[in-house]
């Protein structure tokens, strides 16, 4: 899953694919390198963030989607609104991404009406900007994994016809939890839903490997998503296309 952030402050790539022809090409290149989806998003969602209002967020996504839909692989739309969802759904959209888990059952209402699978992420308050104020558990694993699968069953119970599960590596977690997770990986993928991992160039790979420049963190990033894969990772939401298909095309060769 290819990373096209639409944003002015996304913590890695904020501010180089606001023009909507610089995000085509971005898209174009991730599809040439090797991206089986492409995962759009018009507000960032890193510590801190502050929020985008609706119309905001549809100038940077629409035109922009609607371009992508062109070039023949699915379409992930990355948002927490519901007015936005059901744009980029009547556009064409395949998935919709929401960090809050489908917490507004206006976003399991809407993928189940249009017949589109969902990713339900774990964060511990729907609110980016308070969401590391949060960041304490008793046992992250069990806590993550409770979440996500309430959230799935309330999906699948209105008819949402497939969920993926993301942990929501970095959203409310420190360094400790996001290394738990990875460890005990296999207990979320055990409910029987894809799972989908996204640690890509994230501070965690930062804090593991002294490199603190974000587009600096690829290796690290690629060892880390290989581990995931072991655990049972199925999606990895990437910034590095090539690198990762490289990266797994070895893994899989020795694991034949």
């Amino acid at each position: 899953m290819g990373i096209l952030n639409l944003t002015p402050d996304s913590f890695s790539d904020g501010g180089l694919y606001l023009d909507p022809e610089k995000a085509l090409n971005r898209a174009r290149e991730m599809v040439a390198e090797g991206a089986d989806i492409l995962d759009l998003g018009a507000e960032s969602t890193r510590p801190g963030a502050e929020g985008v209002p609706v119309e905001e967020e549809k100038r940077r996504l629409l035109p922009v989607l609607e371009a992508v839909l062109s070039l023949g692989v699915p379409v992930s739309v990355d948002t927490r609104k519901a007015e936005v969802a059901e744009e980029a759904l009547r556009l064409g959209a395949h998935l919709l991404n929401d960090v809050t888990g489908l917490r507004d059952e206006r976003m399991r209402a809407l993928a189940a009406r249009f017949g589109v699978p969902a990713v339900v992420m774990h964060m511990p308050v729907p609110d980016p900007k308070r969401m590391m104020a949060h960041a304490q558990y008793k046992d992250v694993v069990a806590e993550v994994k409770g979440f996500l699968k309430t959230q799935a069953e309330e999906a699948l119970n209105v008819g949402v016809p497939q969920v993926v599960l993301d942990p929501g590596f970095g959203f409310g977690k420190l360094l400790e939890h996001n290394l738990a997770l990875l460890r005990r990986l296999e207990e979320i993928a055990c409910l029987g839903h894809p799972l989908l991992v996204g640690l890509s160039r994230k501070r965690t790979i930062g804090e593991l490997t002294g490199v603190e420049i974000p587009k600096d963190r690829v290796f690290g990033t690629v060892a880390a998503h290989l581990y995931a894969v072991q655990k049972g990772a199925r999606l990895l939401r990437v910034h590095d296309v090539r690198a990762h298909k490289e990266a797994l095309r070895v893994w899989e060769a020795l694991e034949a």
